[in-house]
């Protein structure tokens, strides 16, 4: 393959990727079974390793990295062990860094040899070297139970990331030039009296509790140190040998006190073996856990925090000077070695395994067998150092495949296999030495080797042996037979085969093991259907199970399906209870002296914090794996939600803290997290899947858990810390003790608009309230272009929340939004638009105390007549004629309010003042029209929900904003204004025609409008408005009483009828009264008792003998009257008749195009609106064209308005 790149001249990157696809091959080859010759090409010289291969020049060690390859992480090592090298280990800093040098920032994740997939044991490096240096990137190892092997991650640093060892990526192989020669035979030592040798060593145990470096003073003192282990075999010996218990905790030399995650022995010898607990090391506790214990059954090892009193293992040097002897037992023949009830020889000469069964049996013995994990641990320091490959044990299955069998005839009861064994391996078993000491290997049975036979001591009774049946019971409800010692139940509700695992040890047992024919009969007939989980494949990450569709038989299946599954617990054993929690009275879980409130409703970060402040506590911390796994457990088995805020938070300084202050030392976040989404993921929840933890909005919905101390005082609460008061930077708006800074020529994305404020310090402006909403709306008239804020739905459609996280209690949207026009009452409205669309934006950030002015007041700018316009508040009560003299003599008006600035600066004084204002709007002295006292024009409205309610009336601005009536001699506050501007005199009504009449239609023309009176048809008020835009207009609006007079004139010949017309005035969505065409309503003429507030009566009427108002069923069936604009004059023109003709035509082609024009714009309007019904949702609400200027619905050209 080499000579063939090389011919063809391929480029590394070629020849690389070449070589890769050929590694693919030859694992599919392997997974086959076929014959691969392949591998032939890949037995490197030194030539080929500087063409495929990167070598570290401090080392000498050979690096291959395979990113443009992607395979499984078995697949990965397969094809790193074909060119005799190893997926990646790293046990060095020197070597971490070399490698994230090397590799491009840019690339994918690359596989490396670290994997759990001993699922007995913690993590581990593929090819037996040591897990001493921890380089894990934030939140990893996470605890997801299928995430078994490990990823360098080019894009964190080349951090370590666990991950399904399915996936697909590229990998690293390794391979290292220095190879380890056979061990010798440790000659006897002589150890000081308590001391035990083994190795070359003393050993000893002292029980006497003591913290880590007390522990190793006292080794010192005995020219010792804290015990270093090198070795499967030395591991075994202190197992097996110095008296270690099941339930110990001893403090071994290791430790990374010098260096963070960088594993080192106290004595200073090398680091060449580790054998870490399941889950360890994880370094919790605030990241103190620095000193290594050996614990549990198998004696394996976790970091734990220093200051712990435990007992500890002490090494030392033997005794100088002095010979040892080797020991002998007198229950034990010469050459044989005592442990337990029981004496072993090691037969030296190469033999089959028939012919060891044989040897064993002439001297009155029995090839070994293992019955636990004790006998295993003494083999292995017993022949584990030797030069030799592996050692037979009297274990075969070579009478029935499916069954191993001991020699003796003794049920298996213990196992110890290497990976991947014993598979569909027939043969016989192996006990091997070196780096794989002690484990178990299916050889053929011709295979010479040494062997280990065993007997009884002398005078020694044989212990019962466990295998046995014995009177212990199983707990009521478990199967069982007389020739097992176990006890088997089915549990028929679904769960992985992880989850099933975690119930079984659970409960004090474990998932079903099937150790013979008897107990695969019992569980058979525990089956009425279905599958069961068993036991565990690695190489394809399947679970096994057990069918019963055909015939019994053991099936592989994905881990993560939930099944049916099945427990095993000893005979006699006791069932330990599954958690059962304390409750107090107002139903929180009682957990040692802390006590939790699990949400069963969702809610924003904001709400969640104030239950539980209210209930004197505060959301939870989790400061290590145990609580994490305790509440985790709570909310997987009693949880109604998804996921559940807990108290950590992301500050302004994009550091993650808990909410008390303490600082983040545990984090196991899930995979890609956190990710600070959009840079507005600010709080963190507890996802009940896996009970890892994700970054999410604060404004979004969650369930939440609370916690509080168990002595907690039930008291009320004081109130959480305001922040202090402070000030603003130059060119910075302070409001409500906030900044805030307008960027309205500088046009960005959303996105980049987010990221510049997040640069200042902030974020996009939130809108919590109507008065930030009245604050910003006024500042809006030095604004050119409309400004993003920081609402937004792009975490989740429609889901909208606020840039700096918080949740929408208050909103401000425009109707119909987005809009294809503006006017007035869209001002200071929220309308949603595309991210990616470029415009201004507002910024916000909290005030600086620094800059505090306690002089600056909201309103300043109020009072401030520096641009022509100020106001004033008359603080005494008076009625509406006294406040206008009043006014007056301060060179003022009652103040008119033009457009939404003017309306949101006068509802911040109303607000701050507390009291309802006269403003200078009134019918009283205005002939029954609405009117401002100082000339201007009623253009602009905010009109409470009803009203005007009065024909005549004086109008006051209420403290939520909007117009009132009231009689005039009611006594109020009152605002003035002084003003530079006078309002223009009004324009004179401009000449016009109306259309043209067609047959028994025609148009009355009136001051500056014609007007269509429909007094044959009936139609709904819906319909009425759709046919009046049908011909360019719209439902009448009447806007003072010259004009009611006028329709009434025209209309009295049927007053006799009691007919009532539909006008063109409705009530919108929020309440408020509005015309078709847009016009201010500044005169009313109510019907007394109008308008009613009955549900659905949102359209008015208008009675023809006496020209009164009601509001009622816009579905009713009415006459109406349309309304239109005059149009200006066209002077006639001289031309030729070639000019005429060339006119007509030009006339007819316009005529033909508008008429074009006009039906498909109708149509593609009607097309989108729902279809029209006698219903008034349908004509405003759901996408009607909008009654706005004539001017956005029809061609017909020099339209101008009158007025």
């Amino acid at each position: 393959v080499l000579d063939l790149a090389e011919k063809l001249k391929l480029k590394n990157q070629s020849s690389l990727l070449l070589m890769s696809m050929l590694n693919v091959i030859i694992t599919i080859c392997k997974m086959f079974l076929i014959s691969c010759s392949i591998k032939l090409f890949f037995s490197h010289t030194g030539s080929d390793n500087d063409r495929f291969w990167s070598t570290d020049p401090l080392t000498g060690t050979f690096y291959q990295i395979n990113f443009q390859s992607a395979l499984t992480w078995h697949q990965a090592r397969q094809s790193c062990e074909q060119q005799d090298a190893e997926l990646l280990s790293v046990t060095e800093i020197h070597e971490q860094t070399y490698l994230r040098d090397l590799i491009d920032s840019n690339r994918s994740p690359l596989w490396i040899g670290l994997n759990s997939l001993n699922l007995h044991s913690g993590w581990q490096w593929s090819g037996g070297t040591p897990f001493r240096y921890f380089n894990w990137a934030p939140g990893s190892p996470s605890p997801e139970p299928e995430k078994l092997c490990a990823v360098l991650n080019p894009r964190r640093y080349a951090k370590w990331e666990n991950r399904p060892c399915e996936q697909k990526v590229g990998y690293i192989c390794k391979k290292e030039n220095s190879t380890l020669g056979p061990s010798k035979d440790a000659e006897p030592v002589k150890c000081p009296e308590g001391w035990l040798p083994y190795a070359g060593h003393c050993y000893i145990i002292h029980r006497e509790p003591r913290a880590w470096k007390d522990a190793l003073m006292s080794c010192n003192e005995s020219n010792g140190n804290l015990a270093s282990i090198h070795n499967p075999e030395e591991h075994a010996f202190v197992l097996s040998q110095l008296g270690y218990k099941a339930m110990d905790e001893l403090w071994l030399g290791m430790n990374d006190l010098s260096t963070q995650m960088y594993f080192e022995w106290s004595d200073e010898t090398p680091v060449t073996y580790t054998k870490w607990l399941p889950g360890e090391p994880t370094h919790a506790v605030s990241g103190q856990e620095d000193c290594v214990v050996m614990a549990g059954e198998d004696g394996y090892w976790a970091d734990s925090a220093c200051d712990r009193k435990l007992g500890y293992i002490c090494r030392r040097e033997p005794l100088q000077g002095v010979s040892g002897t080797v020991k002998t037992d007198p229950a034990c023949t010469k050459g044989w070695t005592r442990h337990g009830s029981y004496c072993y020889l090691v037969g030296h000469a190469l033999v089959t395994f028939s012919e060891a069964v044989k040897t064993c049996e002439r001297i009155g013995s029995y090839l070994t067998t293992v019955e636990d994990r004790y006998e295993q641990a003494y083999l292995t320091s017993f022949v584990g150092l030797s030069s030799e490959k592996c050692f037979w044990i009297g274990l075969s299955n070579t009478e029935e495949q499916e069954i191993f069998k001991w020699e003796t005839g003794e049920g298996v009861f213990y196992t110890n296999w290497n990976s991947a064994m014993p598979g569909k391996e027939v043969g016989c078993v192996a006990l091997r030495t070196g780096s794989a000491a002690g484990l178990w290997d299916v050889q053929n049975c011709e295979l010479k080797a040494k062997f280990l036979c065993k007997k009884t001591a002398e005078k020694i009774t044989r212990p019962f042996a466990p295998g046995k049946n014995s009177n212990f019971k199983c707990p009521l409800g478990w199967n069982t037979s007389n020739s097992t010692n176990s006890c088997f139940r089915r549990k028929k509700h679904k769960k992985t085969w992880f989850e099933a695992r975690d119930f079984c040890r659970e409960i004090g047992g474990d998932l079903a093991a099937v150790n013979s024919e008897e107990e695969q009969r019992v569980i058979e007939n525990l089956i009425t259907y279905m599958k069961t989980i068993s036991f565990y494949d690695t190489p394809l990450e399947n679970c096994g199970a057990i069918s019963k569709e055909h015939s019994i038989s053991w099936i592989n299946m994905h881990c993560e399906y939930s099944q049916d599954w099945i427990c095993e617990i000893k005979k006699g054993r006791l069932l330990s209870c599954v958690a059962v929690y304390e409750i107090t009275e107002d139903g929180w879980i009682i957990k040692g002296d802390k006590q939790y409130f699990f949400s069963t409703e969702s809610t924003s970060m904001e709400k969640a914090r104030m239950f539980c402040r209210n209930h004197h506590g505060d959301l939870a911390i989790i400061g290590d794996n145990n609580k994490r796994i305790f509440l985790w457990k709570y909310i997987l088995k009693n949880g109604k939600l998804h996921s559940y805020l807990i108290g950590l938070i992301l500050n302004a300084d994009q550091q993650f803290r808990w909410i008390d202050g303490t600082t983040l030392h545990y984090a196991p976040w899930a995979e890609g997290e956190p990710n600070f989404a959009f840079d507005q993921e600010y709080c963190v929840v507890l996802d009940k899947k896996y009970g890892l933890w994700n970054d999410v909005s604060c404004g979004h919905s969650h369930g939440f858990i609370c916690e509080r101390h168990g002595s907690f005082v039930n008291a009320t609460l004081s109130p959480a810390a305001t922040s202090p008061p402070g000030g603003c930077p130059k060119d910075w708006l302070l409001f409500k003790n906030q900044c805030y800074k307008f960027f309205g020529s500088q046009f960005q994305y959303w996105y980049t608009a987010n990221k510049d404020c997040i640069n200042l310090g902030g974020h996009l402006a939130t809108i919590q309230n109507e008065q930030v909403q009245a604050f910003l709306t006024y500042h809006l008239k030095d604004v050119l272009y409309n400004p993003w804020i920081g609402l937004n739905d792009i975490i989740s459609e429609l889901n909208f929340v606020w840039a700096d996280g918080s949740a929408v209690s208050y909103t401000n949207w425009a109707p119909d939004s987005p809009k294809l026009y503006e006017d007035y009452a869209d001002i200071g409205k929220w309308s949603d638009e595309s991210c990616y669309k470029s415009s201004g934006y507002i910024c916000q950030k909290n005030s600086d105390p620094k800059l505090y002015k306690s002089s600056a007041t909201v309103l300043d700018f109020a009072f401030d007549h520096s641009d022509g316009i100020s106001y004033s508040v008359t603080h005494s009560k008076m009625n509406w004629e006294e406040a206008q003299q009043s006014c007056k003599s301060n060179s003022s008006e009652l103040a008119s309010i033009l457009d939404p600035y003017s309306q949101s600066l006068l509802f911040l004084i109303a607000q701050e003042y507390g009291q309802p204002m006269w403003i200078g709007l009134n019918s009283y002295m205005t002939e029954g029209k609405y009117r401002w006292i100082d000339r201007w024009r009623l253009v602009y409205s905010k009109w409470s929900s009803g009203e005007p309610k009065q024909t005549l009336a004086c109008v006051y601005l209420d403290t939520d904003g909007t117009w009132k009536t009231a009689s005039c001699k009611e006594k109020l506050f009152s605002i003035c204004k002084k003003s530079d501007v006078t309002a223009p005199a009004e324009p004179p009504h401009l000449p016009g025609n109306c259309p043209e009449s067609k047959g028994h239609k025609s148009w009355i023309p009136f001051h500056g409008h014609c007007y269509y009176f429909e007094a044959v048809r009936k139609k709904s008020w819906s319909q009425a408005h759709q046919e009046c835009m049908g011909k360019c207009a719209s439902l009448v609006s009447i806007e003072d009483p010259a004009e009611m007079n006028f329709l009434l004139l025209y209309l009295s010949p049927l007053a006799s009828d009691f007919r009532k017309f539909w006008i063109g005035l409705f009530k919108n969505i929020e309440g408020e009264w509005m015309w078709t065409d847009r016009s201010v309503v500044e005169f009313v003429n109510w019907e007394k008792g109008e308008p009613t507030m009955i549900y659905d009566e949102h359209c008015v009427d208008m009675d023809v003998s006496s020209g009164s108002w009601r509001n009622y069923y816009c579905s009713v069936d009415r006459n109406f009257i349309c309304k239109i604009p005059k149009t200006s004059k066209r002077e006639p023109a001289v031309s030729s008749s070639h000019s005429r003709g060339v006119m007509i035509v030009t006339l007819i082609f316009l005529l033909l195009a508008g008429t074009g024009l006009i039906v498909y714009f109708f149509y593609k309007k009607r097309h989108e609106q729902t279809t029209v019904t006698a219903s008034f949702g349908n004509a405003i609400y759901c996408g009607s064209p909008d009654p706005g200027t004539h001017e956005s619905k029809c061609l017909v050209t020099n339209i101008e308005e009158n007025e």
